[in-house]
């Protein structure tokens, strides 16, 4: 609770950043890399060679691009593995509510933009195909988008070619890991884009007396040594659980947490039927602002402000 108080404060800060990755919309139904290459492969005609398993995820995926007729076959296979999901995970949910303004995933389904819009917010403006407004909330796809074919990053060359195709993607990436806390959920840390990325800004901070943690990393994988490879880059947050479902189940419990400490408006808080939410300490501060309230009702027009403020936070009229 201690961890989700301090993540909650800094998206109530507006200093909270997202990174999502597969696992996050995976209870959605949506598969993970592995399954995905599985997919794509029993779509292959005259089967996979025995030795396919051995080759590297990247690999695969490029393989199989030959197989199927190109990058431009294998997207649209990708396209119709991946769907267009008819909900949302609880995580998309929770992520939603914590209102961060800046969002980054390696997905390329549409979940996390239309949990944000379920929420009565805008939209996220989705980079790089549409302009950052004022205002409104932005997701960085950094690895393409179901509804933008060409876009799609899965085969090797996609990943060598990522540089040279995608630079300012990758330094609005490390400008987040620069300038905000980023909270990494769902996600392996084994993209080999997103781990040189990464590399570089600490590189970048070696010379710098300032050098920080950058982020929290909430893991559900189970894999400790993990740990150890990233403790100066980010902080941990351990998922337990003996089997993934539990540690999946675990992790939206901590957003949940994180979310609730993130929210800003409270129009429940003076209102004498939740008072069940309160521990002793709150609640006595709780009724003392109440007595104000009756004070206030009969004041002049010069303090309608702290009438309007006392109101929003579910205060009620003396007698109502």
């Amino acid at each position: 609770m201690a961890e989700a108080r301090r993540l909650g404060g800094l998206a109530a800060q507006g200093h909270l950043a997202l990174f999502l990755g597969a696992g996050v919309s995976m209870a959605a139904g949506l598969p993970s890399w592995g399954d995905l290459i599985k997919n794509l492969g029993e779509r292959v005609e005259g089967g996979l060679p025995k030795d396919f398993d051995g080759l590297d995820a990247l690999d695969q995926a490029e393989f199989l691009a030959t197989r199927l007729g190109g990058a431009q076959e294998l997207n649209q296979a990708v396209i119709e593995i991946i769907g267009r999901s008819g909900k949302i995970a609880l995580a998309h949910a929770l992520l939603a509510g914590m209102a961060c303004g800046h969002a980054v995933t390696t997905n390329y389904d549409n979940l996390y933009e239309r949990a944000v819009e379920a929420t009565g917010r805008a939209r996220p403006s989705v980079l790089p195909w549409e302009s950052v407004e004022e205002g409104r909330p932005w997701l960085l796809k950094l690895h393409g988008d179901i509804d933008r074919t060409p876009s799609i990053v899965l085969t090797r060359r996609d990943f060598v070619l990522f540089d040279a195709k995608s630079r300012p993607a990758g330094s609005l990436l490390q400008a987040l890991l620069l300038t905000k806390h980023v909270l990494i959920i769902g996600a392996s840390l084994s993209d080999g884009n997103v781990i040189r990325l990464a590399m570089e800004v600490d590189e970048y901070l070696q010379k710098s007396e300032a050098r920080s943690i950058r982020g929290t990393f909430v893991d559900t994988s189970g894999v400790e040594a993990r740990q150890e490879l990233w403790r100066d880059q980010f902080r941990w947050f351990v998922c337990e659980g003996k089997k993934l479902e539990n540690r999946v189940r675990r992790m939206e419990m901590f957003l949940d947490a994180v979310a609730a400490y993130a929210a800003t408006d409270a129009p429940w808080l003076l209102d004498e039927r939740f008072d069940g939410l309160l521990d002793d300490r709150d609640r006595g501060v709780v009724d003392s602002v109440r007595r104000l309230v009756g004070e206030v009702d009969n004041a002049s027009a010069l303090l309608d402000p702290l009438k309007l403020a006392f109101s929003a936070l579910g205060a009620r009229p003396v007698g109502g």
